[in-house]
């Protein structure tokens, strides 16, 4: 069970077929990039340039095994759905949750 993503030629459009088959519309803002989510976890950034080519990179990787060969992607496990977003640096920030204390009275005690 897998995918294909590959942009519709000229267009800001993707072509996905395999466990979904659908034409996605990219939103456009000021910026040239955009996200692409996947139900397994998959988080990839798409990049068009002034003559709609576009480019990938994985911003977080998910579940599925990732392909991507020129402007096609191929992600190998089973797709539920898919979701096309404006980019936000939120989406891909990394930053890890600071640790919180499980025994607040045992600490109190200890110190």
């Amino acid at each position: 069970m897998s995918i294909t993503i590959l942009p519709v030629p000229g267009y800001p459009r993707l072509q996905v077929s395999g466990d979904i088959e659908a034409v996605l519309h990219v939103p456009f803002d000021d910026d040239d990039r955009f996200l692409v989510g996947v139900s397994d976890g998959t988080l990839l950034l798409g990049t068009y340039d002034e003559q709609l080519r576009c480019t990938w990179s994985v911003a977080r990787e998910g579940a599925a095994i990732i392909r991507i060969e020129g402007e096609c992607v191929d992600l190998h496990w089973s797709v539920e759905w898919i979701n096309v977003g404006l980019y936000s640096s939120a989406m891909i920030d990394r930053s890890e949750p600071a640790l919180l204390p499980l025994f607040l009275e045992l600490d109190r005690h200890a110190a």
